[in-house]
């Protein structure tokens, strides 16, 4: 009889063990190939870094470049939004950034 009992539990612990890893909600896992001097480099600066782990570090570094680009991307169309101001809108702008810093000037005595 207590044979039967250790045989069941070492079957449930033998078939929880192998079930299938689910990344956290939000996450996707893929596979890089990358040179050793990459690998080393990835692992001697997330530990410089403080970062828990490889994984998080590059996460780290993928959100930067990020958000640089969103900011580019911003910057891009700042630029082309002003540059597309006609001499009136833009005397007009400046008329009320002028009134704006007047008003905070004012404020601030």
């Amino acid at each position: 009889m207590t044979h039967m009992h250790t045989s069941r539990m070492r079957k449930t612990r033998t078939t929880t063990r192998h079930k299938t890893h689910r990344p956290s909600a939000g996450k996707e896992r893929i596979t890089v190939s990358l040179s050793r001097e990459k690998v080393r480099f990835l692992k001697a600066h997330s530990r410089e870094r403080g970062a828990p782990s490889v994984c998080a570090y590059v996460e780290r570094l993928v959100a930067d470049v990020q958000a640089r680009t969103e900011l580019e991307t911003l910057g891009a169309r700042t630029t082309l939004y002003y540059d597309s101001l006609s001499a009136r809108e833009i005397e007009e702008l400046s008329a009320w950034g002028e009134l704006g810093e007047s008003a905070l000037a004012t404020g601030e005595e």
